[in-house]
């Protein structure tokens, strides 16, 4: 018996980067996968051969720019092999069933989450007041357009940090980058988040290239 355990913010913020837009909202998963449809098998497969791979000492899997990466696929397979409530969008069964101004609202945010963003700047590149954008958020996505930000800064400082080398980069340059002014607020936060403090990430991920 083989088990594999991923923590749901991996799952999360997999999902996130995928569909191009934050996911506020507790994603439903079968409790049950059916090991006889194609993506599930090939699923297993890719667990199969980490499973082997990963204990032998001479294994590429050890390496982090190999590792990685395969660890983020079996992640997003997982996310292509079960079901779940988002499972149509990824594989482009549906969009994003929201008014234009949403959506607008929701690309501004993600392709400039760096930039000083405010919520009347947000509504005015929308073409709708605050009120509506408001109203319009959390109808659609369960929260405010200002908490969206900070979401989508909080997953895109935490794998920033994860990718950067600690001997060029200081967690307050990563914090101030992705529009954190107060690097306690962030610490919290990215505790909070991920359970772990923003310069254990950056450690951590240096001991792993260290290995």
């Amino acid at each position: 018996m083989v088990c594999f355990l991923i923590d749901r913010r991996a799952v999360n913020d997999a999902l996130s980067d995928a569909l191009g837009r934050q996911v506020t909202s507790h994603v439903d998963f079968m409790p049950v996968m059916p090991t006889t449809a194609a993506p599930a098998q090939s699923w297993i497969n890719m667990v199969g051969l980490f499973k082997e791979q990963l204990f032998r000492p001479d294994s590429l899997l050890n390496q982090p720019l190999v590792g990685l990466p395969f660890v983020d696929s079996l992640v997003r397979g997982f996310l292509l092999a079960a079901e779940h409530s988002h499972r149509d969008a990824l594989t482009g069964g549906e969009r994003l069933a929201a008014p234009r101004a949403i959506r607008t609202a929701v690309e501004i945010i993600e392709e400039n989450a760096h930039l000083p963003l405010t919520l009347s700047s947000i509504a005015a590149r929308s073409h709708t007041s605050t009120r509506s954008l408001q109203q319009g958020f959390q109808r659609q996505l369960g929260t405010s357009p200002m908490a969206y930000l900070r979401e989508v800064r909080l997953r895109r400082a935490h794998q920033t940090l994860l990718e950067s080398d600690p001997s060029a980069t200081t967690v307050a340059s990563v914090a101030y980058r992705w529009g954190f002014s107060n690097l306690g607020t962030f610490a919290a936060a990215h505790d909070a988040r991920y359970r772990e403090m923003p310069v254990e990430t950056l450690r951590r991920t240096s001991f792993q290239r260290s290995a």
